[in-house]
């Protein structure tokens, strides 16, 4: 079993902009990830956005340069870095990596993601494209990358990348893991084909078991190995279960609630809410549904109950993050070892 954070890039994780729950500072990120090593955690994912997704006003970490400096002040935890084909070309993506990859004694990975709010594109004045041909664009993004790491004067002709004899030095050994995710069937077929690690959203144990099996059925199809597995998951951890609903509860009360325009209000809902709408208020990734939440022995025996049907990495999700995080090392990393 693998225990990961996510970074707090975007402020929080309860997608809360209130001025006393939001912190995106670099020095938030660092203390965090010292924290995170010092604890025991064995990774982190650093999400990329070019703008806030609670508000283009909020503050919002680059994630590139963030993980260069993440993996200087750091000795043992991995760093994954999130990036997007199409806000990043994938030979300045070639180069950048395997630089991190070297400034971390090669603990850095890199997290492909498809790409979903096309505001970001839109607002750089870059191309939008549908769901399909946002694949076939990383197919060319991942080619691109994966030949400048293996090959000098390497060259790539296709309909959004191309390379010409193009070299990069050093040249990352050994290459930095692939982390992916979908659920689409084009993504699914992706990640069976090219993740060394298929991420998963929050999903109930028997839907992750079901997500293993097809997924280690595409590999095989694809003549290759099966991925490892993780899955993202927000944890809430108490003695009992009435004290998790209520901070839960509390948690989701601070959720800032998203227009369609971009501007965000706040909600100041009080009612106490059933799982299923937990499960939308609370973390991003559908993370509450993994149903990490209630004191320490059923919070092990879940993440072990995952264990048994593939999941090996966890990415996890905590508020306050530095108290929570050290509440899950002290309460239930005992539990897990």
């Amino acid at each position: 079993m693998r225990l990961g954070f996510w970074s707090p890039v975007y402020g929080n994780w309860i997608a809360s902009a209130r001025t006393d729950e939001f912190d995106a500072s670099f020095d938030h990120a660092k203390r965090t990830a010292l924290l995170a090593e010092q604890i025991g955690f064995d990774t982190l994912l650093i999400a990329e956005h070019y703008i806030n997704p609670l508000g283009p006003d909020l503050d919002q970490l680059d994630c590139w340069t963030t993980a260069a400096a993440l993996a200087a002040l750091t000795s043992r935890i991995e760093i994954i870095a999130a990036v997007k084909p199409g806000l990043r070309p994938p030979g300045i993506v070639a180069k950048m990596a395997a630089n991190i990859a070297q400034i971390s004694n090669s603990r850095f990975a890199i997290n492909l993601i498809a790409a979903w709010w096309m505001r970001e594109f839109e607002m750089l004045g870059l191309p939008t494209l549908d769901h399909d041909e946002r694949y076939a664009r990383m197919e060319e993004f991942l080619a691109v990358i994966l030949g400048l790491w293996r090959t000098p004067n390497f060259s790539f002709n296709g309909h959004y990348h191309s390379a010409a004899n193009a070299t990069i030095a050093p040249r990352p050994h050994p290459r930095p893991p692939l982390y992916f995710g979908g659920d689409s069937e084009a993504g699914r077929d992706f990640g069976a084909r090219h993740a060394d690690i298929f991420l998963m959203n929050g999903r109930s144990i028997e839907e992750a078991a079901a997500t293993v099996r097809d997924i280690s059925r595409r590999a095989e199809a694809a003549n290759r190995a099966p991925p490892r597995f993780g899955v993202a998951a927000f944890v809430c951890c108490r003695a009992d279960e009435a004290t998790t609903l209520e901070e839960a509860n509390r948690l989701a009360n601070l959720k800032t609630i998203l227009r369609v325009s971009g501007d965000s209000t706040m909600s100041h809902q009080t009612n106490a809410r059933d799982d299923a709408d937990l499960a939308r208020d609370l973390g991003t990734n559908n993370g509450w549904a993994c149903g990490l939440y209630g004191s320490p022995d059923h919070i092990a025996a879940r993440m072990r109950a995952y264990e048994a049907v593939g999941i090996e990495t966890f990415l996890l999700q905590f508020h306050p993050l530095a108290s929570e995080m050290e509440r899950f090392g002290e309460q239930v990393m005992p539990l897990l070892r």
